[in-house]
Protein backbone atom coordinates (compact mmCIF):
# COMPACT_ATOMS: atom_id res chain seq x y z
CA UNK A 1 0.00 0.00 0.00
CA UNK A 2 1.72 3.41 -0.72
CA UNK A 3 2.68 5.59 2.31
CA UNK A 4 3.17 9.31 2.55
CA UNK A 5 7.27 9.72 2.94
CA UNK A 6 8.75 12.30 4.56
CA UNK A 7 12.29 14.16 4.34
CA UNK A 8 13.79 16.65 6.36
CA UNK A 9 12.00 19.38 4.69
CA UNK A 10 9.24 17.94 2.07
CA UNK A 11 6.06 15.40 2.58
CA UNK A 12 6.25 13.27 -0.47
CA UNK A 13 2.57 11.49 -1.21
CA UNK A 14 1.61 9.30 -4.16
CA UNK A 15 0.85 11.28 -7.17
CA UNK A 16 -2.73 10.42 -8.07
CA UNK A 17 -5.33 11.67 -10.58
CA UNK A 18 -6.77 14.01 -7.60
CA UNK A 19 -3.78 16.42 -7.75
CA UNK A 20 -3.99 16.59 -11.48
CA UNK A 21 -4.53 19.85 -11.22
CA UNK A 22 -2.03 20.84 -9.04
CA UNK A 23 0.56 18.68 -11.37
CA UNK A 24 -0.61 20.30 -14.51
CA UNK A 25 0.33 23.97 -12.83
CA UNK A 26 3.76 22.71 -12.59
CA UNK A 27 3.80 20.78 -16.50
CA UNK A 28 2.19 24.02 -17.81
CA UNK A 29 4.71 26.37 -17.07
CA UNK A 30 7.04 27.22 -19.47
CA UNK A 31 9.82 28.41 -17.17
CA UNK A 32 9.91 24.75 -16.18
CA UNK A 33 10.42 23.82 -19.67
CA UNK A 34 12.34 26.30 -21.15
CA UNK A 35 14.97 23.33 -22.00
CA UNK A 36 12.55 21.59 -24.09
CA UNK A 37 9.18 24.07 -24.69
CA UNK A 38 7.36 21.29 -26.37
CA UNK A 39 7.02 18.88 -24.13
CA UNK A 40 4.92 21.59 -21.97
CA UNK A 41 1.53 20.57 -20.84
CA UNK A 42 -1.03 22.96 -22.87
CA UNK A 43 -4.08 20.82 -21.85
CA UNK A 44 -4.80 19.48 -18.68
CA UNK A 45 -5.64 16.02 -20.10
CA UNK A 46 -2.19 15.45 -20.96
CA UNK A 47 -1.26 15.93 -17.04
CA UNK A 48 -3.86 13.50 -16.56
CA UNK A 49 -2.25 10.81 -18.80
CA UNK A 50 1.27 11.35 -17.04
CA UNK A 51 -0.27 10.75 -13.73
CA UNK A 52 -2.12 7.59 -15.33
CA UNK A 53 0.81 6.32 -16.67
CA UNK A 54 3.39 6.43 -14.27
CA UNK A 55 0.77 5.18 -11.72
CA UNK A 56 1.64 1.85 -12.90
CA UNK A 57 4.74 1.50 -11.03
CA UNK A 58 2.88 2.22 -8.29
CA UNK A 59 0.44 -0.64 -8.85
CA UNK A 60 3.50 -3.04 -9.39
CA UNK A 61 6.22 -2.00 -6.71
CA UNK A 62 4.30 0.19 -4.61
CA UNK A 63 6.26 3.03 -5.67
CA UNK A 64 6.13 5.79 -8.19
CA UNK A 65 6.36 9.68 -8.75
CA UNK A 66 5.02 11.72 -5.37
CA UNK A 67 3.64 14.91 -5.16
CA UNK A 68 5.82 17.18 -3.22
CA UNK A 69 4.74 19.54 -0.18
CA UNK A 70 6.81 21.36 2.08
CA UNK A 71 6.89 20.23 5.48
CA UNK A 72 6.60 23.57 7.24
CA UNK A 73 3.68 24.69 5.10
CA UNK A 74 1.86 21.05 4.24
CA UNK A 75 -0.93 22.95 1.81
CA UNK A 76 1.74 24.30 -0.58
CA UNK A 77 2.35 22.73 -3.52
CA UNK A 78 6.31 22.52 -4.44
CA UNK A 79 5.92 20.02 -7.69
CA UNK A 80 6.09 16.49 -8.44
CA UNK A 81 9.10 13.91 -8.69
CA UNK A 82 9.80 10.34 -7.35
CA UNK A 83 10.88 7.39 -9.78
CA UNK A 84 8.82 5.57 -12.45
CA UNK A 85 9.24 1.78 -12.94
CA UNK A 86 9.48 1.57 -16.44
CA UNK A 87 8.60 -1.43 -18.31
CA UNK A 88 9.28 -3.59 -15.15
CA UNK A 89 12.97 -2.84 -16.23
CA UNK A 90 13.97 0.23 -15.14
CA UNK A 91 13.61 2.58 -12.07
CA UNK A 92 13.41 6.10 -14.26
CA UNK A 93 14.19 9.44 -11.78
CA UNK A 94 12.26 12.73 -12.67
CA UNK A 95 11.64 15.83 -10.63
CA UNK A 96 9.48 18.84 -12.09
CA UNK A 97 9.45 21.61 -9.27
CA UNK A 98 8.22 25.11 -9.08
CA UNK A 99 10.88 27.77 -10.74
CA UNK A 100 10.46 29.92 -7.56
CA UNK A 101 11.39 27.38 -5.33
CA UNK A 102 14.55 26.58 -7.43
CA UNK A 103 17.95 26.47 -5.70
CA UNK A 104 16.91 25.18 -2.04
CA UNK A 105 18.09 21.79 -3.00
CA UNK A 106 14.41 20.23 -3.39
CA UNK A 107 15.49 18.25 -6.46
CA UNK A 108 18.14 16.16 -4.63
CA UNK A 109 16.19 15.77 -1.47
CA UNK A 110 13.34 14.03 -3.57
CA UNK A 111 16.09 12.18 -5.63
CA UNK A 112 17.94 11.12 -2.65
CA UNK A 113 14.60 9.51 -1.27
CA UNK A 114 13.75 7.95 -4.28
CA UNK A 115 16.98 6.07 -4.22
CA UNK A 116 16.62 5.02 -1.18
CA UNK A 117 12.89 3.79 -1.93
CA UNK A 118 14.25 2.18 -5.29
CA UNK A 119 17.02 -0.23 -3.31
CA UNK A 120 14.72 -0.52 -0.08
CA UNK A 121 11.85 -1.65 -2.47
CA UNK A 122 13.56 -3.57 -5.56
CA UNK A 123 17.34 -3.00 -5.87
CA UNK A 124 17.94 -5.78 -8.55
CA UNK A 125 16.09 -2.97 -11.73
CA UNK A 126 18.64 0.15 -12.61
CA UNK A 127 18.08 3.65 -11.85
CA UNK A 128 18.42 5.87 -14.55
CA UNK A 129 17.54 9.36 -15.09
CA UNK A 130 17.26 11.15 -18.79
CA UNK A 131 17.68 15.02 -19.18
CA UNK A 132 18.46 16.93 -21.99
CA UNK A 133 21.58 18.53 -22.47
CA UNK A 134 20.64 21.88 -21.98
CA UNK A 135 20.00 21.35 -18.26
CA UNK A 136 23.19 21.04 -17.22
CA UNK A 137 21.82 21.95 -13.68
CA UNK A 138 20.27 18.14 -13.49
CA UNK A 139 23.77 16.59 -14.52
CA UNK A 140 24.88 18.34 -10.69
CA UNK A 141 22.15 16.48 -8.77
CA UNK A 142 22.57 13.09 -10.72
CA UNK A 143 26.26 12.71 -10.51
CA UNK A 144 26.30 13.39 -6.57
CA UNK A 145 23.81 10.60 -6.53
CA UNK A 146 26.79 8.63 -8.10
CA UNK A 147 24.85 8.07 -11.25
CA UNK A 148 26.86 8.24 -14.31
CA UNK A 149 26.12 9.29 -18.24
CA UNK A 150 25.91 5.75 -20.37
CA UNK A 151 24.36 7.36 -23.23
CA UNK A 152 23.69 10.99 -25.02
CA UNK A 153 22.32 12.05 -28.46
CA UNK A 154 18.72 12.42 -30.19
CA UNK A 155 15.45 10.46 -29.01
CA UNK A 156 13.99 7.74 -31.18
CA UNK A 157 11.95 9.80 -33.81
CA UNK A 158 13.92 13.23 -33.18
CA UNK A 159 16.82 13.18 -35.34
CA UNK A 160 15.04 15.50 -37.61
CA UNK A 161 13.70 18.05 -35.54
CA UNK A 162 16.19 20.96 -34.42
CA UNK A 163 13.77 22.03 -31.89
CA UNK A 164 14.60 18.83 -29.97
CA UNK A 165 17.39 19.19 -27.69
CA UNK A 166 20.15 15.38 -27.13
CA UNK A 167 19.33 13.61 -24.28
CA UNK A 168 21.73 12.09 -21.57
CA UNK A 169 21.11 9.28 -20.13
CA UNK A 170 22.12 8.61 -16.44
CA UNK A 171 22.29 5.29 -14.49
CA UNK A 172 23.89 3.40 -11.38
CA UNK A 173 25.20 0.61 -14.06
CA UNK A 174 26.40 -0.80 -17.34
CA UNK A 175 22.91 -0.96 -19.23
CA UNK A 176 21.74 -3.96 -21.34
CA UNK A 177 21.41 -3.12 -25.21
CA UNK A 178 17.90 -3.63 -25.09
CA UNK A 179 16.90 -1.24 -22.14
CA UNK A 180 19.20 1.52 -23.43
CA UNK A 181 17.29 1.27 -26.47
CA UNK A 182 13.94 1.33 -24.67
CA UNK A 183 14.85 4.50 -22.85
CA UNK A 184 15.80 6.57 -26.15
CA UNK A 185 12.49 5.72 -27.39
CA UNK A 186 10.62 6.86 -24.49
CA UNK A 187 9.52 10.44 -23.86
Amino acid sequence: MATITRTDRLILVPLTVELEDQAHQIYSDGRIWEHRPQARHTDVRETREIIKRTNESWGKKDLGPWGVYLRERPSEFVGVGGVELVDGKVWDLKYRLRPDLWGNGYATEISNAATAATKRIDNSLPLTARVTTNHPASFHILEKLGLTPVWEGRRAGTEDDPNEPDVRIYSDRPLEDEILEMLKQRP
